[in-house]
């Protein structure tokens, strides 16, 4: 998301991340890769179960947020999303930027 965050953020979208990272490590892990979006901390897992996106015991330490994308509308609604069960597939940002575009 990195190279096309600049694409994003002219359709007035923007990026962020979350996942049961404590926030140590995720400020690390955006330093390391130079990211220049959020990556939030949510070690109870709050957020990522009320997106229905959490995988029980997926991960080596415990629970794990599933690869997910949504976008949200002005209003904080899902207008639209991409799951899936496989973390080395993520949505491609051109598909994202498509969508993107087409919000009212």
């Amino acid at each position: 998301m990195q190279s096309s965050l600049s694409d994003i953020r002219a359709t007035d979208g923007d990026v962020l991340a979350v996942s049961v990272d404590a926030s140590e490590d995720s400020r690390e892990i955006a330093e390391a890769y130079g990211l220049e979006f959020p990556l939030l901390s949510d070690p109870d897992t709050e957020t990522i179960r009320s997106y229905g996106i959490l995988h029980e015991d997926g991960g080596l330490d415990g629970d794990v947020a599933r690869p997910a994308t949504f976008i949200l509308d002005r209003e904080g609604r899902i207008v639209w999303r991409d799951l899936t069960e496989n973390w080395r597939i993520r949505a491609r940002p051109a598909e994202i930027l498509e969508e993107l575009r087409a919000i009212p």
